[in-house]
This record gives structure tokens, sequence and C-alpha cells, in this order.
């Protein structure tokens, strides 16, 4: 894998166990009359009292490996804007982890649009485990008790798969993929 260097307007995270913390890696900012260095500017806190705020990279960090998401070309706004706009949020509350979390933020910053990788992702398998059990129980429900265990059990398999497949398609129905590949790709310092 060749390396990649983090630079001024990259959004970065980092893996807390189940989920992800996101923020904008912005380098030196000036703000309020005022020169901060090295910052990376994220929603801080969780529920109703978290706000963007500005920290250092090395807070943000708290020792995790940091990666860097690579957005599909030509999808971002320029790096200069990227920072002009988390900048232009700093202070601003009203944390929702289903409308306005971290990743949210962070991909607002970079495309215009808020999406959030991980709410799809969760979207997306529970509502194919849940449309799998539901399609699957009705479908043994519908059966005769005459009919073979094995064809119950395929029955039951095919039917769950449909209701997998009716999962996902409501998960993009109801929420967008974001345009980058969330696995992330991790960052050396130069």
């Amino acid at each position: 894998m060749n390396p990649v260097y983090i630079t001024p307007g990259d959004h970065i995270f980092y893996h807390c166990g189940t989920y992800e913390h996101h923020g904008i890696y912005c380098g030196d900012i000036s703000y309020k009359n005022k020169v901060y260095q090295n910052v990376v500017i994220h929603f801080e806190g969780k529920f109703k009292k978290g706000q963007i705020r500005g920290v250092s990279f090395e807070k943000f960090a708290k020792e995790h490996d940091i990666y860097v998401v690579q957005y599909k070309k030509g999808s971002c706004f320029s790096r200069s804007l990227v920072i002009e706009r988390a900048i232009s949020k700093l202070g601003e509350p009203d944390y929702n982890l289903f409308a306005n979390n971290c990743e949210h933020f962070a991909h607002w910053c970079k495309t215009g649009t808020k999406r959030c990788g991980q709410l799809h992702n969760v979207i997306e398998e529970n509502g194919g485990i849940l449309g799998a059990v539901i399609a699957g129980g009705v479908a043994v429900a519908a059966l005769p008790l005459a009919v073979p265990e094995a064809a119950v059990i395929g029955l039951a398999l095919a039917a769950g798969y449909g209701g997998r497949e009716l999962g996902k398609f409501l998960a993009n129905l109801c929420s967008d993929r974001p345009d980058y590949n969330d696995s992330g790709i991790p960052f050396f310092l130069k």
C-alpha cells in the first residue's frame, strides 16, 4: 500500500470498537483573531450536549490509529473550502446520532451533503435481518404441516434472503451511503 499523508482539509477518523469517530484535519487555523496549530474540527461530546469544536490533533487521536477517508475523484470541495466550512460550524450544538453526528459533519464539510456510512450500514444490516426473519417466518407459517422439513427449510431460507434484500433496499431508500469507501487508509506523518 502506498503511504498516505495527512493534509489540511482531509476527512479523518479512528475506530472506537463498535463505531468510528470522524473529524476534519485543518492544520494551522486562525479563529477569532488567534492562531491555533495542528487542529482537528469535530463533534465533541454525545447526545444533545455535543457541539462542534476544534482540538489539537493529538487530543483528537488519543493514541488511536488515524485513517484518512478517500473520496471519489471530483466529489469534494477544495481543501481550503473544506477548512472554511469546518471553521464556520465551530460552536454549533445539536448533536443527533441519526441526523447530525460527527460523520455527517465531516462529510458535509467535504461535499455539502450530510451522510453517514455507519448509520447506513446499521440500517441495512438490521433491516436485512428483520426482513429475513419476518419473510422466513411468514413462509413457514403459510405451509401445511404435511410438507417435508427440507422443503420448509428451503422455502424459509429463500424467503429470508428475499427479506434481507428488502432490508437493503429500504436502507438505500431511507439513508444515503457516502461517496467513499468507509474502511479508510492509514496515514503517515511527513
